[in-house]
């Protein structure tokens, strides 16, 4: 079923919710179901340059070009412009306590705290590189990527944003010890942003499935955190959260099946970087990078 038509079949059934919830997180499919992928790949033919038939394999799934309703609004940037919005979603660090149900008690890991100190260090010589490249001229012509090295697209971060969690709080105040103090002031506190289980993942879990107000909450997240650029110019903006959310955001940014979000590993204080640009294009930079941190340093699992 594609997307389009699971829309209009919740639709159909009765509310907006029910329509998206269809749309992006169906869980209909039973563990026991067996589908072959070939069987998903629609066959189009093809004239090739010989002159000769050949068949081409392709998922028949178009970019949707207006998927934050602000292609056509007037308080977005030019579509031709090479501006673009940088979202930095880090996650926190290594925890303790992981089982306890107070999160006051669930704080960094002495190796979570190196972790997010090691990520602060690491972003601010990012964010030096790109002042630098500035201050010497060779600033690239716009949508030009990375033409003189270095990961972002503007030389100071526009705002951080963090979810209310402990463990958040704790890595996104160790990430800023390295960054001046102006910089720290933009630091904002978020609740929405706090850990969720956004959606019933494919392959399903066996043991927990979705709350609906979760769905609701998470997808929220993304309509006020991406869009397009609203204003003539670049910007990097830094969200310290949570792997599940960052995992189906990544997804629901590219315009991939949500449900796939439980694929994706994240380690610690690891990168994950979404440009936007005018025009409503979006392209993964990186995915849980954590290239940054010492080997012996990087986790994945919580402690207990």
């Amino acid at each position: 079923m594609t997307v389009l038509s699971r829309v209009l079949l919740g639709a159909a059934v009765g509310s907006v919710s029910a329509a998206f919830n269809i749309a992006w997180c169906d869980s209909s499919l039973q563990s026991g179901s067996v589908l072959s992928v070939n069987s998903l790949l629609p066959v189009d033919e093809i004239i090739r340059a010989d002159g000769k038939n050949a068949s081409l394999k392709s998922w028949g799934v178009p970019w949707v070009e207006d998927w934050d309703c602000l292609e056509a609004k007037d308080g977005a940037a030019g579509k031709s412009s090479g501006h673009k919005r940088q979202l930095i979603l880090i996650r926190h660090g290594q925890y303790q306590n992981e089982k306890s149900s107070d999160d006051r008690q669930r704080t960094l890991t002495q190796l979570g705290e190196e972790q997010a100190r090691l990520t602060g260090r690491y972003l601010w010589q990012a964010f030096q590189q790109k002042r630098l490249v500035k201050e010497l001229g060779s600033e690239p012509a716009l949508g030009v990527d990375n033409f003189m090295g270095g990961l972002l697209r503007f030389h100071e971060p526009k705002e951080i944003y963090v979810s209310d969690m402990t463990r958040a709080q704790q890595t996104v105040k160790l990430i800023t010890e390295a960054f001046p103090y102006h910089i720290r002031a933009r630091v904002k506190t978020d609740p929405i942003l706090r850990e969720r289980y956004p959606c019933d993942p494919q392959p399903p879990h066996k043991h927990r499935s979705a709350a609906h107000s979760d769905m609701l909450a998470v997808e929220e997240v993304f309509k006020k955190y991406f869009h397009r650029p609203l204003k003539d110019e670049s910007s990097v903006e830094v969200i310290v959260g949570h792997a599940n959310v960052i995992r189906y955001l990544v997804c629901r940014a590219l315009q991939l099946p949500p449900e796939a979000w439980l694929r994706i590993s994240l380690p610690h204080c690891s990168i994950t970087s979404l440009v936007i640009g005018a025009n409503g294009h979006v392209s993964l930079s990186s995915l849980g990078s954590a290239g940054h941190l010492p080997v012996d340093m990087v986790t994945t699992h919580n402690v207990p």
